[in-house]
């Protein structure tokens, strides 16, 4: 897979461990039973990378396009010559799928027609859904003590970014909720901050006093950081307390996301190439290889 963009590496993220999910989120209910390879040799245009390619129960192969933003008839055109190219390649049957951040109005008005040939794939929008509604579900269930589905995990990942909510708001929300170990495991825990870690860069968009809030939230080494800042607190003087205080979280903010990074390629080690990893997580390829 072909990682370009913040957007499209959390798309990447949430489909190793989502893919059921997200076809269920568009009303699909058929089985995801595999991936395909996303990369197309196309004539006159070369290497192509698709977003996704799913494998369903009957035969079909499904392919997923992110967009940034509005669709327009260049995304169109490409995402044809991807289905084109696909079910050539392939000999299967070839259906697409886009997902987009922009506005359906405008988007529905794009249909892309060349003789007898229309290409319109079907659409869905992170605005279309009621983070607030999905927000409050999921918060009444833990009141509750009611069990979240793995849906509920991918909502948690994705509500910052849906319809209807104050987004710096609710990811700190969801943040919170995905923290707590009396509702999450180890192993569910990582899966859904990994995809976190990348909806606290999106939405922060270069704040980084905002993103440093965020990854203090996410962290899953708060005990390391309070231990480091009560250890530069208590060596220095009272005058140098505050600096002291200041330096540590500043510091150790830091090597929690670079831990945090190396955390997230030993998970995706045997599943993405050390090249793509390393486009994911922000660490140099040399040490991807070294993991």
């Amino acid at each position: 897979m072909y990682i370009h963009n913040r957007y499209d590496t959390l798309q990447k993220l949430s489909l190793i461990d989502f893919a059921q999910e997200i076809l269920l989120a568009m009303g699909d209910s058929r089985e995801v039973v595999g991936f395909y390879p996303t990369e197309l040799i196309i004539p006159t245009f070369g290497h192509r990378f698709m977003d996704w390619v799913l494998e369903l129960e009957d035969g079909t192969l499904m392919n997923i396009e992110f967009q940034t933003g509005d669709l327009d008839e260049n995304f169109l055109l490409r995402a044809a010559q991807y289905a084109i190219n696909l079910r050539i390649v392939s000999g299967r049957h070839v259906e697409t799928n886009t997902v987009s951040t922009g506005s359906r109005i405008s988007s529905e008005k794009i249909a892309l027609i060349s003789n007898d040939f229309r290409f319109k794939p079907r659409l869905f929008f992170y605005a279309d859904f009621d983070g607030l509604e999905k927000l409050i579900n999921i918060q009444n269930k833990i009141k509750n003590n009611e069990a979240l589905s793995s849906s509920d995990h991918y909502d948690l990942i994705f509500i910052p970014l849906m319809g209807n909510v104050d987004r710096v708001k609710v990811a700190f929300d969801v943040f919170k909720i995905v923290n707590n170990k009396n509702i999450f495991n180890e192993k569910e825990q990582s899966k859904i901050k990994q995809c976190q870690y990348v909806v606290a860069d999106i939405i922060a968009d270069g704040n980084e006093e905002l993103l440093n809030e965020f990854m203090e939230e996410i962290t899953m080494f708060a005990g390391f950081l309070v231990e480091r800042e009560k250890n530069l607190v208590e060596s220095g003087r009272e005058e140098g307390r505050e600096e002291g205080r200041e330096e540590g979280r500043q510091e150790g903010m830091k090597e929690g996301r670079d831990e945090k990074s190396v955390e997230i390629a030993i998970n995706l080690k045997n599943r993405l190439s050390d090249r793509e990893i390393s486009e994911v997580t922000g660490l140099p390829i040399e040490e991807v290889k070294k993991l």
